[in-house]
């Protein structure tokens, strides 16, 4: 299998964040014995924006966890939609998680949210 499927999903967020973008990306895995066969990575990249104040107040704090753990949850409930529609097996192989600060006068004051997960699966 070398062909790579690729799906974008926008969908509102209603953690304080007007929308998020999803990218996923299904890769076969290279098979070195027959005991992987049909085993295949999934990457998972999301991102959206809070509006929150970006000082180190309480508010920014919070917004901050807010938006990790929406990536988090993300995450945990992955395994269960690949689960559901293409894998038989999942397991969480990676993930990494940035919160940045949105600085400047002509853009709005908040966090851009962004995580990567990476899955294994065994096809159905």
């Amino acid at each position: 299998m070398s062909r790579t499927i690729r799906l974008t999903v926008v969908a509102a967020v209603m953690l304080a964040a007007p929308a998020m973008a999803q990218s996923i990306v299904i890769q076969p895995r290279a098979a070195a014995s027959a005991d992987t066969k049909g085993d295949v990575h999934v990457n998972i990249g999301m991102n959206f924006f809070v509006a929150a104040p970006t000082d180190d107040s309480e508010a920014a704090v919070k917004a901050q966890e807010q938006a990790r753990r929406a990536l988090y949850e993300s995450a945990a409930r992955e395994c269960d939609l690949l689960r559901a529609v293409i894998a038989s097996e999942c397991r969480l192989e990676s993930i990494n998680i940035n919160v940045n600060r949105n600085y400047g006068n002509q853009t709005p004051q908040g966090f851009n949210a962004n995580g990567n997960f990476r899955f294994l699966i065994k096809l159905k």
